[in-house]
């Protein structure tokens, strides 16, 4: 476990470094909002391709040699982004192979499935979402002293190198996982990727559920993260090491709640409560950003959406872990963390036009996601 909690660890700090910077990077080459925006949609846009792929090639080949695979194309791509970074075509190549490389953290979750029984299942993917925490608490700290002071300085270089020295540490920690990873599932289903994924989750309603309640979660979420940067220059002059302190903020209530709390609550209380907790709280988040006078607003904001997007992502991926079969966990928890990653790179896509128009248009759009997804939650019954 604590081998995957490193990798986990280096696939989302490497891409949290570039958090603080890249949106004024992008922009200062020639970017408008809405463009930027776009450009790292492809980041999220080529993990929803490469998701469930990846979680298929696992049951098939193991766990720990494709997770090796994404490790090694993850460090290309931040190569990448750290040498060749000087126009547009360079960035969005970068990160989209980034993207493709970060579909392998579902197969890191299948592996948590994979070593744990259902019933600490919660706890072990808690300490992966931890991981994820604890990568956006330092990444965009030490991205924030990297990527410059001032939006009109914000350079991804240095943040993009120390990335790819961070995903050195995850290939060392590789070597460490347990044997039984290396091995394929003793019962193989054919076919693979995102569409077998799906076929899998259609005859399954719940399953199907709620990985288009993920969806929607995560479009609230995306529409909110790329132009926050935005938002908080415009309101109060702040820049990438600002945005950096926020992001580091958010993580470490992330890695509060993911590591020490969600396992105790989801024993106690249950998976089905927790996610309906989960879209309150990110409910309640959106509603500070949008309409929040002061500037602190936007930390009490970010410690709600941080609370959110924790309890809700854990729990509706041990609910998908329970609900499906051992040999096919790889492929449904890659179709599950699939339609996460399409809400990622879907949210991106407009909310810079939604912003252009009103800047606090896709706040209120998530609002009203959340509002759907709880009426959702009541008729799937995971009030009780």
């Amino acid at each position: 476990m604590p081998a995957l909690f490193l990798i986990v660890f280096s696939f989302m700090a490497a891409f949290a470094l570039l958090l603080p910077s890249i949106m004024f990077f992008i922009e200062n080459l020639g970017a408008s909002k809405a463009l930027a925006t776009r450009i790292l949609a492809c980041y999220s846009m080529a993990q929803f391709l490469a998701g469930p792929l990846l979680g298929r090639v696992s049951d098939r080949l193991g766990r720990k040699p494709t997770l090796v695979i994404g490790l090694a194309l993850a460090v290309s791509a931040y190569a990448i982004l750290a040498f060749l970074s000087s126009n547009l075509a360079a960035v969005f190549a970068g990160l989209t192979l980034a993207g493709i490389a970060a579909g392998s953290v579902a197969v890191a979750f299948a592996a948590v499935s994979d070593l744990t029984t259902p019933e600490n299942r919660a706890r072990g993917m808690g300490m992966l979402g931890a991981a994820i925490g604890l990568a956006f608490t330092l990444g965009p700290a030490l991205g924030a002293f990297l990527g410059g002071g001032r939006a009109a300085e914000a350079n991804i270089v240095a943040p993009a190198t120390a990335s790819v020295i961070i995903l050195l540490f995850g290939l060392i920690a590789s070597r460490f996982l347990p044997a039984m990873l290396s091995k394929a599932s003793s019962t193989r289903a054919e076919g693979g990727g995102r569409l077998e994924g799906f076929k899998a989750l259609s005859g399954r309603p719940l399953l199907l559920n709620l990985a288009l309640m993920m969806f929607v979660f995560t479009i609230a979420l995306a529409l909110m993260e790329p132009v926050m940067p935005y938002l908080i220059r415009d309101r109060y002059d702040w820049g990438p090491r600002e945005m950096g302190y926020l992001f580091g903020f958010a993580g470490m209530v992330a890695v509060i709640v993911q590591g020490g709390m969600v396992g105790r609550l989801a024993v106690r209380y249950g998976e089905q409560k927790l996610v309906v907790v989960g879209i309150m709280s990110m409910a309640v988040g959106l509603a500070c950003i949008a309409w929040g006078p002061q500037p602190w607003f936007v930390v009490l904001a970010l410690a709600f959406t941080s609370v959110g997007g924790a309890l809700f992502n854990t729990s509706t991926f041990a609910l998908a872990s329970k609900n499906a079969h051992k040999e096919e966990r790889g492929l449904i928890l890659g179709a599950v963390q699939s339609m996460q990653s399409l809400g990622r790179s879907g949210g991106p896509l407009v909310t810079g036009n939604l912003y252009q128009a009103w800047a606090i248009l896709p706040f209120l759009v998530g609002i009203a996601a959340m509002a759907l997804s709880l009426v959702w939650a009541g008729l799937l019954r995971l009030w009780r």
